[in-house]
């Protein structure tokens, strides 16, 4: 039996120290092609960069910035704590979590998609949610705001305020029934005993500006380079189609700006839901020490854009005046467009790398606890 366990420990250990080189390859080879892109295609890096910086002053700082402000103070002031009380039942019983994560919900379909994960972290930082009950509100609490949807999408690329309202409905049927899909499949662990909520030194509304500062630096900085990387691809694929999707996939702004207009709504309401790469980093970005499990949470996008689309589609279907109102929308190009981003060999790339990099840090985790 020792002879056994020891060739099994030994085992283990050559199969961690394998995914570990394998882990290690895959950030070189990153690494590597990152340079690569920067010298060879430095004018479309510069190019895809300056459009990226135009997204950030021009549609996300103006339409998120403010609330993750509100956001941030309503935590760390622990008014949204005592609001939130009313809501113990309802999220008990759709999502299985303390009532104060299901006001993150609510602040995440209200702020866009960097205001849920901001708000988690900070209430794990505080103690007013276990690990991984903000890792569960994380999977949830991801949307794009109202500005976004109504004011961008539906006003300035749609021409059409309506096509905004219902992507809006769309988005809020598809995080909650994803809420309850996660709530009812994903098991978190509660607080292991009453913790109170850190002071936060000096003025609160000082540091919730500086928190959301934090959150909207590094929110542009991953805008950028998405916007700089899908440039890139974008002057390599010659297919525009393929261009056009794909940048949906990388960055959702700028996607939007390219696929309004061409594709259906309920296409739109997909890539809504699903929220793009960049979104996607984002949030990890902002998480910090959140044991997030990133291959289930890109899962739970591709869910979360399925159900956005579907309700966006039955909604075409059962309202008489919906294929009027938004046959336009879905035939005619945007004069919003810009000639920007994406292709679909970025998509490819990022993809193997991001999932492949998932899945070492889990096996390496797996590997480690049945070494232990």
């Amino acid at each position: 039996m020792r002879a056994a366990a020891y060739i099994l420990s030994v085992i283990r250990l050559k199969i961690r120290e394998l995914f570990q080189k394998g882990n290690i390859i895959i950030k070189l080879a990153a690494a590597i092609g990152g340079i690569y892109i920067a010298l060879r295609f430095n004018e479309e890096c510069t190019r895809g960069m300056e459009k990226g910086i135009g997204f950030c002053l021009e549609v996300l700082i103006p339409s998120l910035f403010f609330f993750m402000v509100i956001a941030a103070y309503l935590v760390q002031s622990g008014i949204c704590e005592f609001l939130c009380r009313p809501l113990k039942g309802l999220s008990r019983m759709l999502f299985r979590l303390p009532p104060q994560a299901t006001a993150v919900i609510l602040l995440s379909m209200i702020g866009g998609y960097p205001v849920g994960a901001s708000c988690a972290a900070i209430m794990a930082d505080e103690g007013q949610l276990s690990p991984s009950q903000a890792a569960k509100t994380a999977y949830i609490a991801v949307a794009a705001g109202p500005g976004f949807l109504i004011n961008y999408i539906g006003t300035a690329l749609l021409g059409n305020p309506q096509a905004g309202y219902v992507l809006l409905g769309a988005q809020i049927a598809a995080v909650i029934v994803t809420g309850i899909i996660v709530g009812h499949t994903v098991k978190s662990e509660p607080l292991a005993h009453s913790v109170g909520r850190k002071k936060v030194g000096g003025n609160l509304l000082v540091g919730a500006v500086q928190n959301a500062a934090r959150s909207a630096f590094g929110m542009c900085a991953m805008v950028i380079v998405f916007c700089a990387l899908g440039e890139v691809v974008d002057a390599v694929i010659p297919s525009k189609q393929v261009c056009d999707i794909a940048s949906a996939m990388l960055e959702i702004t700028n996607g939007c700006n390219r696929i309004s207009g061409i594709v259906p709504l309920y296409v739109t309401a997909f890539f809504v839901g699903f929220g793009g790469l960049s979104v996607h980093f984002q949030i990890f970005s902002l998480l910090g020490k959140v044991p997030l499990k990133k291959t289930l949470f890109f899962l739970f996008r591709i869910i979360e854009g399925i159900i956005a689309a579907a309700a966006t589609y039955i909604y075409l279907m059962v309202t008489p005046t919906a294929t009027t109102v938004f046959r336009s929308v879905d035939t005619v190009p945007s004069a919003a467009r810009s000639a920007t981003l994406a292709g679909s060999a970025a998509l490819v790339i990022s993809s193997l790398l991001f999932v492949g990099s998932m899945a070492n840090k889990s096996v390496l985790k797996h590997a480690e606890i049945n070494r232990r």
